[in-house]
């Protein structure tokens, strides 16, 4: 398997459940770029409301990949830092996300807390022009940074991939 179709497998699973079988196709059509990938931001006729998955007519996981794609300068800090932090970064996420803790920035110190913050500021406005709630929005970020987290010598790979998408 190669590292778009693994990695947006796993970002499907912790995100979108229901776009699972479609991720690996639509992350390589976002990478392509061009009309491919405007298509993919169109709404869709016969879906069903999902969990966070196909979304009043739309596909979420598109929105992801653009998330991940404007947020990536900023990602791409996360996936760097050194692995003693890093761990505490994902540890912090998984633990605000299970107790819905929103104030992540006061457990962190500031050079990690002010780019995570904005990793959420950015992504979240993707997101939102999806119509997914803000509360929804946190979810699904939280889910895909502590993925991208467990890798992050090849998340660095996909997120790079995805930010050069045309």
């Amino acid at each position: 398997m190669d590292i778009v179709t693994d990695l947006s497998t796993k970002i499907a699973e912790a995100t979108v459940p229901d776009e699972i079988d479609l991720a690996p196709l639509i992350a390589e059509a976002f990478i392509r770029g061009g009309k491919e990938k405007e298509s993919l931001f169109g709404r869709q006729e016969s879906t069903e409301l999902g969990a966070f998955g196909l979304f009043e007519g739309i596909l979420l996981f598109p929105w992801i990949l653009k998330g991940i794609a404007v947020a990536s300068p900023f990602i791409l800090k996360i996936l760097s830092v050194d692995d003693e932090n890093l761990s505490i970064i994902n540890n912090l996420l998984s633990i605000c996300d299970k107790l819905k803790i929103k104030e992540i920035n006061s457990k962190l110190p500031e050079r990690y807390s002010s780019v995570l913050t904005t990793v959420f500021n950015t992504f979240s406005t993707e997101l939102k022009a999806s119509g997914l709630p803000d509360e929804q929005c946190e979810k699904v970020i939280s889910n895909v940074v502590i993925t991208l987290l467990k890798d992050p010598s090849v998340s660095v790979i996909f997120v790079e991939k995805v930010a050069g998408s045309k």
